[in-house]
């Protein structure tokens, strides 16, 4: 069964607006898999439009209240799932305590995207692949190939690719990942917490899906911790540098003691189907000031592993380029 190029006409659904986070719960789990969540609605209004999803009931999650918002407590920050990518950009909380994470929601698409878009919805965005979302039946879609893996692959996966070579669309996640934030998740079963490092789905565990929410589970914030002497940054390579998804990013977070870098995490984007720890590179400047040729080891360590694809392969040369970036914007 194969899906059309575009449609752009979304088939009839049923818009329901909850007033707390119980009632959008039990709607979804009341509807199953005929109900979708509704945030910012950058990456659902367009499958919609393509009858890529058809669900009969959309539940806004934009009629409650309490899910947006940046509140700075002593030693972490709280934001709620709702609040949007430019409010992040330009916050005033997050500016001086975490630089990464303001750069890396301002290279999210355009200014129009993230005045709408959140960051819980730019965290669980669906793949992007074009093979999936256009109208061959790849492994993710539920076929038996990944015509990726065979066919153009220029933008697709160097390391991790398992049936499915698709990349982790997300620019926050990799961030909040070297952040070592974690999600705070609502469902019918009670609320829990997880890392988000944990929240990613590789297509070796689950090939059909790209986290591990359920479809009655709702993200409602994420708590980032602030430790003292923090240090951040995010660097994102793109065709344009207006709208288009990383060819390659990189996040990198560690804490200084007395001029040596601790606690020491790089996160690589647009590499591979979940943000990819590069722990090779960490334990390359972990306990060590960043002098260039530790960068420069860094950088090479930051590739070892890779397993590029036919058109991809100077994903290598690029992640090496931008680690040496990062690391050289924190020495």
């Amino acid at each position: 069964m194969s899906r059309q190029i575009a449609i752009d006409e979304p088939k009839s659904f049923e818009l329901l607006a909850p007033s707390s986070i119980e009632q959008a719960i039990e709607w979804a789990s009341h509807h199953g898999a005929d109900a979708a969540f509704l945030a910012g609605g950058c990456d659902l209004l367009d499958q919609l439009k393509n009858q890529w999803s058809n669900p009969r009931y959309v539940i806004n999650l934009k009629s409650i209240p309490g899910l947006r918002g940046i509140d700075r407590s002593s030693g972490s920050l709280t934001i709620g799932a709702l609040t949007t990518l430019g409010e992040i950009e330009h916050s005033a909380a997050l500016k001086p305590a975490m630089p990464g994470l303001v750069m890396a929601a301002s290279r999210v698409a355009t200014p129009q995207i993230r005045n709408v878009g959140t960051v819980g919805g730019n965290l669980l965005q669906e793949s992007r692949c074009p093979y999936y979302r256009g109208p061959w039946h790849c492994y993710r879609a539920g076929g038996i190939v990944c015509d990726a893996h065979h066919g153009i692959n220029i933008e697709h996966a160097i390391f991790g690719g398992n049936r499915c070579f698709t990349v982790s669309p997300s620019d926050t996640a990799p961030m909040l990942v070297a952040l070592d934030a974690a999600a705070k998740i609502q469902s019918p079963r009670g609320q829990y917490e997880i890392h988000v490092a944990d929240l990613f789905l590789s297509p070796k565990e689950d090939i059909l899906h790209m986290h591990r929410l359920m479809k009655d589970e709702i993200l409602t914030e994420l708590r980032v911790p602030v430790p003292p002497g923090q240090r951040s940054t995010f660097i994102k390579h793109a065709l344009r540098n207006a709208w288009d998804f990383a060819l390659a990013s990189v996040a990198v977070a560690f804490t200084e003691q007395n001029g040596n870098a601790r606690d020491c995490r790089i996160v690589l984007g647009g590499v591979a189907p979940v943000p990819w720890r590069s722990h090779a590179a960490e334990q390359v400047i972990e306990g060590s000031s960043l002098k260039p040729d530790t960068i420069e080891a860094a950088a090479r360590a930051a590739v070892e592993g890779a397993e590029p694809l036919r058109y991809n392969e100077y994903k290598l040369g690029l992640v090496r380029k931008l680690v040496r970036e990062a690391l050289t914007e924190l020495a």
